[in-house]
């Protein structure tokens, strides 16, 4: 809700604890592809996009007046993420 995006805005200690998890989400990922195979380099900058893609996801899941879920919402940032690399 905005009402959450609005207490962690102002609060440090909020936004760091956000950080932390954006850090772990995203380490957990890349351990996870590793795991599977994937190389590291490759498993780290997949791990990046796809929080990245979460973190997007999730911004318009808490606006005000959003329609989807979170995983159709975080799927469509991911569709978005990867037109902009193609233009790379």
């Amino acid at each position: 809700s905005t009402l959450v995006a609005a207490a962690v805005a102002t609060s440090s200690e909020l936004q760091e604890r956000a950080a932390l998890k954006q850090v772990g989400t995203t380490a957990a990922i890349a351990a996870a592809l590793t795991a599977r195979g994937v190389p590291g380099p490759l498993a780290r900058l997949a791990a990046e996009l796809g929080a990245l893609a979460l973190k997007d996801g999730f911004a318009v899941w808490i606006a005000d007046g959003a329609t989807g879920d979170l995983g159709q919402l975080t799927r469509a940032a991911l569709d978005q993420l990867r037109a902009t690399a193609a233009r790379l």
